[in-house]
């Protein structure tokens, strides 16, 4: 199948979100030019003034999309492009009322794109998505330390929406919402076997450096928003090893990077890539904080360097293919929290 080259014209859905935002910067940093889809003028707007701001200006534009769930939403956004990276769609798992708030726009957002694609611009040349180690983890049926990789799949959370309905857990409903959507995207290129081919890029929880429209903390995507609170002195001794928030991470840039990859590289085709850096514990966030930000204040201190005891019975995310097939080198952790805190501390003040 045909990859992209340097000037082609790529979409990128949902471009005003934390990882979308890395992500159009990292094909504007490649080469290509990039039309991203947004919820209204004003994202658009600032997307401009950022990029040109980065020394990009006139290599991105972008057109309004309100709904992504709305039929032929994305018709105009396909025109004349030469590949897309979706990444439009919604994250959240705390106040879920209905597991069908997230799994309904997930897949229609989806295949909406595919047919978008399909019916007006059928010669692109592949269409990368976002999905999740999300689509591979089982919460309930695998037992830690459970080796994971891009062969898994998960089938405990739309068993578990399946089965409870409105009472279903959040972690599920949004696990199953990106297995759902990804299983409709694997779909959608079997039954129609369209002439472009597709993959997926499938992170782990994803931290870094903002670069969103965002005016205040309470506006931070999830994952930042946590670490936030760690910085900011929000959190206690008591909170620390911090388990519930403990899991595998990688750098929000090198997902974007991923997604360039993913449409240059010929072996990415129909392939999934977990990204996946390691495992951490939010001990390990205040232990990076106190070296690198020591004037910080009330930054719980816990049980330095306790990185392998606290982590060693956790669960693996391979992330050793996205390397291997895709070039990927991803940065250390302390590199990662380095800059996200100087990226969160710039634009609030803590």
């Amino acid at each position: 199948m045909p990859t992209i080259s340097k000037g082609d014209y790529i979409l990128v859905t949902g471009a005003s979100g934390f990882i979308a935002v890395h992500t159009v910067l990292a094909f504007l940093d490649a080469g290509y030019r990039v039309r991203g889809t947004v919820r209204s003028k004003s994202k658009g707007d600032y997307l401009v003034k950022l990029f040109t701001a980065k020394g990009h200006q006139g290599k991105f534009d972008y057109v309004l999309v309100d709904d992504i769930t709305k039929p032929n939403a994305f018709d105009e956004a396909v025109k004349d492009i030469d590949a897309v990276a979706h990444l439009a769609s919604p994250f959240y798992v705390s106040g879920v009322k209905d597991p069908q708030e997230l799994i309904h726009p997930a897949i229609e957002g989806t295949v909406g794109v595919l047919k978008s694609v399909q019916k007006v611009n059928p010669k692109i040349k592949r269409v990368v998505i976002t999905s999740s180690f999300y689509s591979m983890i089982n919460m309930d049926s695998n037992k830690s330390p459970y080796h994971y990789t891009e062969k898994d799949w998960n089938v405990d959370s739309p068993a578990h929406v399946e089965k409870n309905g409105a009472n279903s857990y959040g972690g599920h409903s949004y696990a199953a919402s990106k297995t759902l959507a990804e299983r409709a995207f694997w779909k959608f290129l079997q039954d129609e076997k369209p002439s472009w081919d597709g993959a997926t890029i499938n992170p782990p929880y994803v931290i870094g450096a903002i670069l969103q429209e965002c005016e205040t903390p309470e506006k931070l995507n999830t994952s930042v928003a946590i670490f936030y609170q760690w910085a900011a002195g929000n959190r206690k001794e008591a909170d620390l090893p911090g388990a519930p928030e403990a899991g595998s991470w990688v750098d929000v840039s090198d997902v974007a990077l991923a997604h360039v990859r993913a449409l240059e590289v010929p072996e990415a085709s129909g392939q999934r890539f977990s990204t996946s850096a390691g495992a951490f514990t939010p001990q390990d966030y205040v232990d990076v904080l106190h070296k690198d930000f020591p004037d910080l204040k009330n930054v719980p201190v816990g049980k330095t360097n306790a990185h392998d005891e606290y982590t060693k019975d956790m669960d693996f995310v391979d992330g050793s293919k996205a390397e291997k097939v895709l070039g990927i080198k991803y940065k250390s952790f302390e590199q990662t929290v380095v800059e996200m805190c100087k990226s969160v501390r710039e634009r609030f003040g803590f």
